[in-house]
């Protein structure tokens, strides 16, 4: 909806991702709603009481980071930042850019899930795979079990587990004595198994590719700003709530919702008159992309500026 006489005249218009009902386009499966509740600590672990603040914050931030995996931190990893992305008034999108305190940085995993999101992959390993992309994870799965089996070669032997009999499907031998290829690609098999129907799937987007054994995770196209043609700055309201500005979050079951705060809120402060904060439409946005301007060669002296002189 263009901003006319009319809309002017009443008030300024719903924030355009909203009013236009858009969708947020990352593929990241993230349910805000269970989080902001009561939730578990990992598997086994106790209940805890999740904020805002545990995944969420500017980029100058150095504050340690309660659910974080000092394993993961310190990781490196093979994908690039380049997935995170800026929506642009031509509807594409664009790379992210450094953001200081004003606006939030991109959730990492190792940061903020990587504590409770465990990426264990076989009972006879305490850590878990990288989180990195699917050819890195097979080749550490591989390795770990070489050298598994390597130390402990009796485990070639097999034993038949009942409680893994599927009926309808014929027995396998009671014993079954595997050479160590054998054994690390069956062990392999199975984890990956785990890791591609369950473990990684509960947050990507993976999808089969002809041909390879291995799946494509999509790319997680999170979008940094929502509105990039206006200022804001989160630092400067710190003092507030995040729930205050942003109440779709304790409600939102979807990826695809856009928690941006409602104009109504915004308003709540930014409002005509001498008890609230400015509201003119300097406050916001900027009418002249400065990035474009072009450089020009200084000629004048400073008596000159008295004078007109150069």
């Amino acid at each position: 909806m263009p901003l006319t006489s009319r809309t002017l005249k009443d008030g300024h218009p719903e924030i355009a991702a909203l009013r236009n009902k858009a969708k947020d386009p990352g593929t990241i499966l993230l349910n805000h709603s269970i989080h902001m509740q009561p939730i578990r600590r990992g598997p086994n672990g106790p209940l805890v009481q999740m904020e805002c603040a545990d995944c969420h914050r500017p980029e100058a931030v150095t504050a340690s980071w309660p659910y974080a995996d000092p394993n993961y931190v310190n990781a490196k990893v093979t994908y690039e930042s380049k997935e995170v992305l800026l929506p642009v008034k031509s509807g594409t999108l664009q790379p992210r850019h450094a953001i200081g305190r004003a606006y939030m940085a991109p959730v990492k995993f190792s940061a903020a899930c990587a504590a409770c999101h465990l990426l264990t992959f076989d009972k006879r390993f305490d850590i878990g795979v990288p989180h990195d992309k699917p050819d890195v994870v097979h080749a550490f799965v591989v390795k770990k079990f070489q050298e598994y089996i390597a130390a402990h070669p009796a485990e070639a032997r097999v034993v038949r587990d009942p409680q893994r009999d599927l009926t309808g499907r014929p027995l396998p031998p009671e014993v079954r004595v595997l050479t160590p290829a054998q054994w690390v690609a069956e062990r392999t098999a199975d984890a990956e198994e785990l890791l591609w129907r369950k473990t990684c799937k509960q947050c990507h987007a993976l999808s089969a590719v002809k041909g390879a054994s291995l799946p494509r995770v999509a790319d997680a196209r999170l979008t940094e700003r929502w509105m990039p043609h206006t200022r804001f700055d989160h630092d400067a309201h710190r003092g507030f709530s995040c729930m205050g500005c942003h109440p779709g979050a304790l409600t939102s079951k979807e990826s695809s919702d856009v928690l941006l705060p409602p104009l109504a809120n915004c308003k709540t402060c930014h409002a005509p008159g001498p008890d609230h904060a400015e509201s003119r439409c300097f406050e916001c946005h900027t009418y002249h992309d400065w990035s474009k301007r072009k450089e020009v060669k200084p000629t004048y002296l400073f008596p000159g500026l008295q004078t007109g002189g150069k």
